[in-house]
């Protein structure tokens, strides 16, 4: 901490309760009430320390020194913990100012600390500037309690869904902090809490869908009150929750649900060598934000209820997003206003397309952009510890760790050429971090130009492609394995294919809302482009497979290796390695900034842009809350899944 008064030093911390006492000598300790001691002739008392006599869950013991001469005091301080830590500060004060010193003891010091429940606090100290002296000193400390609590535990969602929290403050200069509520490890929602003594009512906020869900008697419910004064301190406190009775009036019909052009038009159709029956495909729904039903994330591998066995669907949607801390979270924000109990909320592949087609009816000029099924991929990072761009670790004002939790839904094709040309690519990316960021966005992200590729031998060096009328990019590409380099040379890194994304929000005057800007790879494509099979009006690719049988050096290292020996087989079998399900991520930068509306939320075209706070036609709602760390900051890329294979013995096999 820098330098501060005694004041503002308490302000910052909530300080409200401090006991001091006053040594004789050239530095003295105070602790409880100030109590004058004859000073001996030779030293005069120009320098003071206070300490606070409590220590809170950020584990700080913090010492505040005085100098009350004319000219500097300095000198160190030597503390010792009675149940373990020391520490040595060094101190120099201007003259008639103050310096508030901060000890954090480790983790397991601070366990042993509370668990005893006090500690002596030996000091000693020498001074060397206005005078030399030395003191020592012993104060009690004792752990940091809770000031705020729930009046109660037994609480009514009410008819707006809000929950009503009582909370009572026992401190006399008043309490603050924040109240979340949580279901297992899952935030829903949460909400400031200020106030003097006494109760004060803090109302927290449910989605529709998390009323839907919510359970009659719901042991796993918890309310986690974060306080930041007087002290820092964090409880939780179980709560059983009902919602408001229902009013007399009839139940409305449930509502008609429209086929989504991703679920009536793009579904999955198996081939010949998938065992699981299209009907059973189309039972994994959800709801989209528009009320349609959408195609949604399940196993490769499930068994068929009405046969009792294991079948395959022959492509995968990489993590499953239910391992995602997020998944509850996002699910509500996607689910309809009208949603009903019983009704499947999830993440909709598709609706980004949905929105488009919207848009570019009332807007025009915009072309139509709608993908297959198998190539909508999740990718799931819980806890992820961030680092900024020097590598070093983020941290929080109290000195924990910046940590944050993703959940991405990325269209990744890598079987047929339509990412040779095709820059726009459906994208939903949610995060979440403990310094209050948040972010969910929906959008068709471009990866660099549209007809422009880049090869993985010549990664800088641009590969003209045709066919798209999709708009420009600005920033991002995609490196796909061409033919000639795997040829030469057929090795991991050569048939590794990265797709870097440039993802922003903007508003209509071009300020930069949200920038982030994930990478994706695949280690095993099952297409590379070919210029010797490209046209004036088509793009041509060709199979890593068929390296194996070459009549010439065919390759026979890495993933082609045993195949030489096999008798040829269609890229289609599932036999083959090139599957496309072996992916890996990248988290890069994730830079926030304030919305025009308080609540972070705002309504951009189908491509990220012209942000408003009113929704028009066609436009996606996103989420942009900057937290008290992320907002500008630098962050180093970090990798993730470097051994995933999301299509090991469950059937899967390309196109996938």
């Amino acid at each position: 901490m820098n330098p501060t008064t005694w004041g503002a030093s308490r302000t910052k911390y909530g300080v409200a309760r401090r006991r001091a006492i006053t040594l004789g000598c050239a530095l003295a300790v105070l602790l409880g009430a100030i109590v004058a001691v004859p000073a001996p002739a030779m030293a005069v008392a120009q320098q003071r320390v206070t300490v606070e006599a409590t220590v809170g869950t950020d584990r700080q013991v913090t010492v505040t020194l005085a100098c009350a001469a004319a000219k500097t005091c300095s000198g160190k301080l030597a503390l010792k913990l009675s149940t373990g830590g020391t520490a040595t500060l060094a101190y120099s004060v201007k003259a008639r100012g103050s310096q508030t010193l901060n000890w954090k003891i480790s983790t397991a010091h601070y366990r042993a600390f509370t668990k005893r429940g006090t500690a002596t606090l030996s000091i000693a100290g020498t001074a060397t500037k206005p005078n030399t002296a030395k003191f020592t000193h012993r104060a009690t400390v004792k752990p940091a309690q809770p000031q705020f609590a729930l009046a109660r535990t037994n609480y009514t969602i009410e008819a707006n869904r809000s929950l009503p929290l009582q909370l009572t403050c026992a401190a006399a200069a008043g309490c603050a902090g924040t109240v979340q509520l949580k279901l297992g490890s899952s935030v829903l929602t949460q909400a400031n809490a200020r106030g003097k003594k006494g109760t004060h009512t803090v109302h927290l906020t449910l989605s529709t869908a998390q009323v839907v869900a919510l359970k009659t008697t719901a042991t796993k419910y918890t309310a986690v009150v974060t306080e930041t004064k007087p002290d820092a301190v964090q409880h939780a406190t179980t709560l059983q929750l009902k919602k408001a009775a229902p009013k007399p009036d009839p139940e409305p019909e449930p509502p008609v649900r429209g086929a989504s052009k991703a679920y009536a038009e793009r579904n999955w159709t198996p081939t010949a060598y998938d065992s699981c029956p299209a009907a059973l495909h189309a039972s994994y729904q959800t709801i989209g934000p528009d009320g349609k039903i959408y195609p949604t994330w399940h196993p490769a591998q499930v068994t068929n209820p009405a046969t009792g066995e294991l079948c395959t669907f022959g492509h995968e949607h990489g993590a499953d997003p239910r391992s995602s801390q997020l998944f509850d979270w996002v699910a509500a924000f996607y689910a309809p206003d009208d949603l009903v109990a019983g009704e499947p909320v999830g993440l909709p592949f598709g609706y980004t397309s949905e929105e488009l087609e919207n848009y570019g009816h009332e807007h025009g000029g915009m072309a139509m952009r709608h993908e297959d099924n198998g190539g909508h991929k999740v990718f799931v990072a819980n806890d992820v510890k961030m680092l900024d761009a020097h590598r070093s670790w983020l941290r929080l004002s109290d000195g924990s760790q910046l940590v944050c939790s993703f959940l991405i839904k990325q269209h990744q094709g890598s079987w047929s050429p339509d990412a040779t040309s095709n820059n726009a690519h459906e994208s939903l990316y949610a995060a979440r971090c403990n310094d209050g960021t948040e972010i969910i966005t929906s959008i068709l992200t471009r990866f660099g130009n549209a007809n422009e590729m880049f090869g993985t031998c010549a990664p800088d060096t641009a590969i003209p492609t045709v066919g798209s009328v999709l708009p420009a990019g600005d920033g991002g590409r995609r490196i796909i394995p061409t033919t000639d380099c795997v040829r030469a040379n057929p090795t991991d890194w050569t048939l590794y294919e990265l797709w870097e994304s440039d993802s922003k929000i903007t508003a209509p005057d071009g300020t930069v809302l949200a920038a982030f800007d994930p990478w994706f790879g695949i280690r095993n494509p099952s297409r590379m482009y070919d210029a010797s099979a490209s046209t004036a009006t088509t793009n041509g690719i060709s199979r890593p497979l068929d390296l194996a049988w070459y009549a010439e050096n065919p390759a026979a290292d890495y993933l082609w290796a045993g195949l030489n020996h096999v008798e040829r087989f269609d890229y289609t079998d599932p036999r083959s390695p090139f599957t496309g399900a072996q992916r890996d991520f990248y988290l890069g930068e994730l830079q926030l900034a304030p919305t025009p509306d308080t609540t972070g939320i705002v309504y951009s075209d189908p491509y990220g842009g012209a942000a408003k706070t009113k929704r028009t036609v066609g436009a996606i709602q996103q989420l942009i809350r900057p937290g008290s760390v992320l907002g500008t900051v630098q962050l180093s890329r970090q990798k993730f899944d470097a051994k995933a294979d999301y299509g090991s013995n469950n059937g899967v096999h390309a196109p996938n």
